[in-house]
C-alpha cells in the first residue's frame, strides 16, 4: 500500500495519487482506501441526499447499518466505515482512474471527515503569517488563481478546492495541493513546475515547488466568500464585508463540500458545525474585480489585511 499525505493526515491506498505527496512506508494511516473487483454488499440503505455533478451523472449518499455509501453513476460506489476510517472502492467497468481520484479526494474523503466531526468547505485556502485564510466559492470564480497569486507573494497554499476545517477547535487542515487552473491564468505563474492536461482542460499542476505549500494544520483567521465582480471605474478592486452570525452560518452551509448530499438529519449535523465555526472566526462577503490583471492588487491588499 503506498502513503500519502492529505487533509492534516495519511492515506493509504493501493494505487497511486500524483496530486498527493508521498509519505514513509512506516506512517500510520488515518484513511484506508481498499478496491473489491465484486458488487458492493447488499445492505439496508437510507437516501440522504442525492445532487447531480454533471448532466446526466449523479452522486447519492445512503446511511447504511455499517456507516455511510457514496455512490457515483460512472466511477461506483464508495462504503466508508469504521467511523470514517475505511473506504471501500466497488469500481463500475471502464471508469476513468484520474475521475476516480477526483471523487476521492473530494465528496468521498469529505464524507469521510465528516464522520469524523470535520467540515468540508468549497474553496481554496493559504496562510498568511501563520494563520489560515479561506475563499469560498463555486467553480469558476477565481479562487485558485487568488489562492496562487497570494503564495507567490509569501503566503503558503493550504489547499486548492477542499479546506477541510475542525470547526471546534478553528482550525484549517491542508487539503489537496494540486492546483488546475486555466493557461491564461496558469501562464502568469512561471515557477510552478510540471503541468499536464487534466479532464477539464485544464493546466493540473501536482508538484508544486516546496516553498509554496503548506503541510500543516494552521489556526483559521478569516473565510471569504468571494464573489467576482464587474469592475467599475473609481470602485476599489476589492472590499470585504463581515456577515453577521447567522448569515455568516448559512453561507457556510451554501458552500459545504458535499451540499445537498447531506440531507435530514446529517444536514442537521452540518449545521451545528457551520454555527459553531462562525461564532470563532469571522465570514466575510469579498467582492472583487473580476480580472486578471486585478488579482495581484487584490492579493497584496488581502496580505495587508492579515499582516
Amino acid at each position: 500500500m503506498l502513503r500519502y499525505r492529505v487533509f492534516g493526515g495519511v492515506l493509504s491506498a493501493p494505487f497511486p495519487f500524483p496530486e498527493l505527496r508521498s509519505v514513509e512506508d512506516g506512517a500510520e494511516a488515518d484513511w484506508t482506501l481498499c478496491v473489491e473487483d465484486s458488487p458492493p454488499p447488499e445492505l439496508p440503505c437510507t437516501l440522504v441526499g442525492r445532487d447531480e455533478l454533471t448532466t446526466g451523472i449523479e452522486a447519492a449518499l445512503h446511511q447504511t447499518p455499517r456507516g455511510l455509501r457514496l455512490v457515483f453513476d460512472d466511477t461506483g460506489t464508495f462504503d466508508v466505515t469504521s467511523s470514517g476510517a475505511e473506504v471501500t472502492w466497488y469500481p463500475v467497468a471502464n471508469s476513468d482512474r484520474e475521475l476516480v481520484r477526483i471523487d476521492i479526494l473530494g465528496r468521498v474523503l469529505a464524507v469521510a471527515t465528516h464522520e469524523q466531526g470535520l467540515l468540508c468547505l468549497h474553496g481554496s485556502g493559504v496562510a498568511i503569517g501563520g494563520s489560515g485564510i479561506g475563499f469560498l466559492a463555486p467553480k469558476g470564480s477565481g479562487k485558485s488563481t487568488l489562492a496562487l497569486t497570494l503564495a507567490s507573494l509569501g503566503a503558503r497554499l493550504l489547499t486548492d478546492d477542499t479546506l477541510p476545517v475542525d470547526p471546534r477547535e478553528a482550525i484549517a487542515r491542508p487539503g489537496v495541493h494540486s492546483v488546475r487552473l486555466w493557461s491564461d491564468a496558469a501562464e502568469r505563474f512561471g515557477t510552478l513546475g510540471d503541468w499536464r492536461v487534466g479532464l477539464s482542460q485544464k493546466r493540473t499542476f501536482d508538484a508544486l515547488p516546496a516553498d509554496l505549500v503548506q503541510h500543516d494544520p494552521v489556526p483559521l483567521a478569516a473565510l471569504y466568500e468571494l464573489i467576482p465582480v464587474e469592475g467599475r471605474a473609481g470602485a476599489p478592486l476589492v472590499q470585504r464585508t463581515v456577515l453577521p452570525a447567522a448569515l455568516a452560518t448559512v453561507t457556510l452551509m451554501t458552500h459545504s463540500k458535499l451540499g445537498v448530499l447531506m440531507g435530514g438529519v446529517e444536514s442537521i449535523r452540518v449545521f451545528d458545525r457551520c454555527a459553531t465555526l462562525a461564532s470563532h472566526v469571522p465570514v466575510y462577503r469579498l467582492e472583487v474585480a473580476r480580472t486578471l490583471e486585478s488579482v495581484e492588487s487584490v492579493a497584496r491588499t488581502i496580505v495587508g489585511w492579515h499582516s
